[in-house]
């Protein structure tokens, strides 16, 4: 007879949705069933007894977060040969809510038939099990990471345990079917953004910039772009920098388009290089605002720099902003708004990949996403803002009282 105990940890704290789990897998094989306040104890066929102590966020705060930060610890420590799937794991841990610990008995020749019901168990309750031997797998056993720091899975999405599907929430279909799309392509890049990210309001609460507004911007970010990248092949050559820089405004008769920061920035007589290197990701606003025009066709995934000399030549070839206009059909409200809700919760990942010490997820190049997030919550904005002005706030969705 083998003995062996398993830990299963979730993200939900509600101890009703264990019961229910337990019920619905073991339904025909339970003979009685009752808990108490920190156990549930059940009666199988055969007489056999099953103890299931468990413990939440809810009923023992610090006794929980002290039992998770250590878990925490020790699997920062375990080496991984996937960084993106030990990092998720990370932060599926620190979203666990509540854990349950399962010691079974068995017979080395029917291991099988004892495992596999407690792991449907385990998926009813999105959870990880940790294992004696230290493996810690998903809920179809499919190792994360073990001890030695081998993983099975090329892809680990944490569950955070918001059900978006709550009606309380007072989303309609629109705004839902926006943060299902945004999850989808989350998931799929293995990218962990907190569900609750309030996704973008119904379009008709927003002011959109003219495509008269986004054309002049474009050309202002172009030519910022332009001038930061002289400044920086020429050693910092301000001179012969703006020369270049003003020819091109002429022949657009820019100067009207740029804002009084950015015009500091075109005067300033020596520039440090700090400041030139951040005006080089005006060529990521510059290609988002023509992506919006429909000047170009995708918005791509952003782990790496726009092409500055495609998106000058792109430009350059309109001489004016009537003629880029009349080339141009900005698009559906619809489609911006799905853009500005996976940018924001990609915003999310990097920013808090940074605090965290992570490694950017699935290559996220942040200043990218930050410089795309700042373009869209331009063009798309609960209020009228300035270009100098915008500073994008994340909100997080919250059960209506």
């Amino acid at each position: 007879m083998v003995n062996e105990t398993l830990s299963f940890y979730t993200p939900y704290a509600d101890i009703g949705r264990m019961r229910k789990a337990l019920q619905t897998v073991l339904h025909d094989d339970i003979t009685a069933f009752r808990d108490d306040t920190r156990s549930f104890h059940l009666r199988i066929k055969a007489n056999e007894y099953i103890d299931i102590p468990y413990v939440s966020v809810q009923m023992n705060q610090y006794i929980f977060q002290s039992q998770i930060q250590r878990l925490y610890s020790s699997s920062a420590k375990l080496p991984c040969d996937n960084p993106y799937v030990k990092q998720n794991l990370l932060y599926q841990i620190a979203l666990f809510r509540a854990a349950y610990v399962l010691t079974f008995n068995y017979e080395a020749d029917k291991r099988d038939e004892k495992i596999i019901p407690l792991m449907e168990i385990a998926d009813e309750m999105d959870a990880l099990i940790f294992w004696e031997t230290g493996d810690i797998s998903d809920s179809y056993g499919d190792i994360i990471i073990n001890k030695k720091g081998v993983s099975e899975v090329s892809v680990f999405n944490p569950v955070d345990g918001f059900d978006i599907t709550n009606r309380s929430l007072g989303l309609n279909e629109e705004a839902m079917k926006r943060i299902h799309r945004s999850m989808t392509i989350l998931r799929y890049k293995g990218i962990y953004a907190p569900t609750n990210i309030a996704p973008p309001y119904a379009s008709s609460m927003f002011l959109y910039q003219s495509d008269e507004e986004i054309a002049k911007r474009a050309v202002a970010c172009t030519l910022i772009g332009v001038y930061s990248s002289l400044l920086m092949s020429s050693n910092g050559n301000v001179k012969a920098s703006y020369k270049e820089t003003e020819k091109m405004i002429k022949t657009f008769k820019a100067t009207p388009f740029f804002t009084f920061k950015e015009i500091e920035y075109l005067n300033d007589p020596q520039p440090i290089s700090e400041i030139v290197h951040s005006h080089l990701s005006y060529y990521e606003s510059a290609y988002t605002l023509l992506w919006a025009l429909g000047i170009f066709d995708n918005l791509y995934f952003p782990d790496s720099y726009s092409n500055g000399n495609l998106i000058v030549k792109t430009v350059m070839q309109f001489r004016t902003v009537d003629k880029m206009m009349h080339k141009s059909k900005l698009r559906a409200k619809n489609e911006l708004l799905d853009a500005l809700d996976l940018i924001q919760r990609y915003a999310w990942a990097v920013q808090d990949a940074r605090h965290l010490s992570f490694q950017m997820p699935a290559g996220l190049i942040s200043e990218v996403v930050l410089e795309r997030y700042k373009t869209l919550s331009w063009m798309i904005s609960e209020k009228e803002m300035s270009w100098d002005e915008v500073s994008p706030i994340m909100r997080s969705l919250k059960l209506r009282r």
